[in-house]
């Protein structure tokens, strides 16, 4: 919690810190100065002297338990499974827990612009309640406009939704949003990898993006101008591996042009949540007649005969035995179905797709080559 709260230190640094100091980051804290430089720069070198003045341990546990919250490291049962493949995942997150603070399950993000249209607005709380009913746990950021809309829609059917804070737990950004945070707390939580006094600003808000994305199975956008936060989430979550969706808007409307440059650039049009549910199912039934099964040689729907089954075992074999019976799947869904760790089936496909077994799809799902 000391090194994640001192602003020269993100998590990649931490990182490579422990490694070179044999798994023992925290020893920082305790060392002379002239042994910190072996490791740390200037900059790093004068925090640590006064870590104190960054983190305070006996303010901050007092305001935990004002807050009824905690703080998960990603070493922890509780810290979101789908993060943990990511270099840059978060040392830990501070979390809310008035209620069951679980980003475990499905789970999908849906972001949008501040300034929505009301067709924007109606879109959103369509969508939100859809999917909440279908079991999904709905993350968003909790900004105004597209945000709160899918936040209050997930709770008005009785589902679970979860905001991860572009700031402090003690910053509630907007103000307008207090009552609607506390909502969000005793349902799937608040949480953020910033400490607790952080304010937002706008190198935070692209910060806590990824883990918008990265917490989540797919990325859903509803309105979005072309330089809006909803972009880089959207981006973020491409370069994750995951599935982004997009809902059109008019063609001369400017909190639709980002959206439109998303589906330009590969992102999956939708006009229903049911095209969501049935692309993030996996449901060989859903995919074609007879569950769309394929054994050797068998023809594709092109017409073209099948490439030779590989000589796979242990985990590929398994992974490619799937994907012959679903055609293609994201690798969070490959993970749940094989009940594999996700960073397991992750290091596994980027093998098989160097071997030329597998081949990345647009939107971001793996189907055999």
């Amino acid at each position: 919690m000391v090194l994640a709260a001192l602003p020269g230190l993100g998590p990649v640094k931490i990182r490579k810190l422990d490694r070179e100091l044999g798994g023992a980051v925290e020893g920082l804290l305790e060392m002379e100065a002239g042994e910190r430089g072996r490791w740390c720069g200037e900059r790093v070198l004068g925090e640590l002297a006064e870590w104190r003045t960054y983190f305070d341990p006996e303010k901050v546990a007092g305001e935990l338990r004002r807050l009824d919250a905690d703080y998960v490291t990603c070493e922890e049962a509780g810290y979101p499974e789908l993060l943990h493949p990511y270099a840059d995942r978060p040392v830990g997150l501070y979390r809310s827990r008035r209620g069951v603070a679980d980003l475990g399950g499905r789970v999908l993000a849906i972001v949008g612009t501040r300034q929505p249209s009301q067709y924007g607005r109606k879109v959103a709380r369509e969508f939100s309640g859809e999917l909440a009913r279908a079991g999904y746990t709905i993350v968003s950021g909790m900004a105004e406009g597209i945000d709160t809309e899918v936040h209050r829609a997930a709770l008005k059917v009785g589902g679970r939704t979860a905001a991860v804070l572009g700031g402090g737990l003690n910053r509630c950004y907007p103000a307008s949003n207090r009552v609607l945070m506390g909502d969000i707390a005793g349902s799937a939580g608040v949480w953020t990898e910033f400490p607790l006094w952080r304010k937002p600003d706008r190198r935070s808000f692209p910060q806590r993006n990824r883990i918008v994305s990265g917490v989540s199975e797919g990325v859903l956008v509803i309105e979005s101008g072309l330089r809006g936060g909803s972009l880089i989430t959207a981006r973020m979550g491409c370069e994750q591996g995951k599935p982004v969706y997009v809902i059109p808007g008019r063609i001369d409307a400017p909190e639709s042009s980002g959206c439109h440059a998303l589906i330009r650039d590969g992102a999956q049009l939708v006009s229903g949540p049911e095209e969501i549910l049935e692309d993030l199912s996996c449901l060989p039934e859903l995919l074609g007649p007879a569950g769309g099964g394929r054994g050797p040689g068998a023809v594709r729907a092109s017409g073209k005969a099948g490439p030779a089954e590989p000589s796979l075992t242990g985990t590929q074999e398994a992974i490619w035995s799937m994907l012959g019976r679903a055609e293609h799947a994201h690798i969070d869904g490959i993970a749940r179905t094989l009940s594999l760790p996700v960073a397991e089936v992750s290091r596994t496909i980027l093998e098989m797709e160097l071997a030329g077994h597998l081949v990345r799809r647009l939107d971001g799902c793996y189907e055999r080559s």
